[in-house]
């Protein structure tokens, strides 16, 4: 990461200007020692540009490396980082309206309460970011690494998050309005009343994840994996969960009113004081799960459904299918 720089100083066409300063100011300063290729961080980021450092910045062709800069409230709208090191660098309240930041590193940086609408962060890693009230509106995020990433009360409504990873990610209270995550990896991810209203989650992992009071009604769960998940108090209302895992899942006080979940394995699943008027369980597998006081008001099974041991679905309202 350090001998990238050291070729961007030894290079006569690495730019121009302050921007070029800058690299050379870190040499000089005694920022970097080439011989045992260390940084001294904790004064590095202490280096925030200026307006005129920052046109340089926009201007400036090819990669950069702009680890643990301050570029806090700095306006980069439009700005071409592509494959830039942003690594632990401070882009809090940033303006990154459609900019260009596919395959940058921005492990460990900060992001809070960027504004990042229609960017372009396709490939990046984001380890650990910090992305908490951040706007990313109709962004583009696929095949994106956001493990463990901070993204409370984010803005992600028609995100494109197509096969990204966000494993032990936080999206509690996130807005997600429509956004695409079709073969994304959630697992373990904490999505606590998030808002997922007619997103698409097929074939999605999201083993382990927490929904609990999530909204995702008339969204698509088809073939995603959420077995083990927390689900409590969660509204899927008219969802299309078809082919769904859900094994071992707890969907106490769940709305499952009007959704579609045929072929659903809910084995051994927790659906106490459930909501599933008119549902569609035909072909569902609930041996072991827990029905107690759930509502299954007119709810529609046939004969290849599996009910728990002893329950008798006419007993409750639900209607056999011709």
């Amino acid at each position: 990461m350090y001998r990238a720089l050291i070729m961007k100083i030894a290079n006569p066409y690495i730019g121009h200007g302050t921007l070029q300063f800058k690299c050379i100011q870190i040499l000089q300063l005694g920022l970097l020692d080439i011989m045992t290729n260390t940084l001294e961080v904790s004064r590095i980021k202490t280096m925030k540009f200026t307006q005129y450092e920052l046109y340089d910045l926009i201007n400036h062709p090819g990669p950069l490396w702009l680890a643990y800069v301050d570029l806090s409230d700095a306006n980069l709208r439009g700005v071409n980082l592509h494959g830039a090191i942003l690594r632990g660098a401070n882009l809090s309240g940033a303006l990154l309206n459609n900019a260009i930041l596919s395959e940058a590193n921005l492990n460990d940086a900060s992001l809070r309460m960027a504004v990042l609408v229609e960017a372009d962060l396709g490939k990046s890693t984001m380890i650990g970011t910090d992305l908490n009230g951040a706007d990313l509106s109709s962004a583009n995020l696929s095949g994106a690494n956001l493990g463990g990433a901070k993204l409370r009360e984010a803005k992600l409504s028609e995100a494109n998050l197509r096969e990204t990873n966000l494993r032990g990610a936080n999206l509690t209270n996130a807005s997600l309005h429509g956004a695409n995550f079709n073969g994304a990896n959630l697992g373990g991810a904490d999505l606590t009343n998030a808002k997922l209203t007619e997103s698409n989650l097929r074939d999605a992992k999201m083993i382990k994840v927490n929904l609990s009071g999530a909204d995702l009604r008339n969204s698509v769960f088809t073939d995603a994996d959420l077995s083990k998940s927390i689900l409590i108090g969660a509204n899927f209302s008219k969802s299309n969960l078809g082919g769904v895992d859900l094994s071992e899942a707890k969907l106490s006080r769940a709305d499952l009113s009007e959704a579609d979940l045929r072929k659903v394995n809910l084995t051994g699943a927790d659906l106490r004081n459930a909501f599933l008027y008119l549902a569609d369980l035909r072909n569902v597998n609930l041996s072991g799960a827990n029905l107690f006081d759930a509502d299954l008001g007119k709810v529609q099974y046939d004969k290849s459904t599996v009910w728990p041991e002893g329950f008798d679905p006419q007993a409750v309202g639900a209607v056999l299918a011709k």
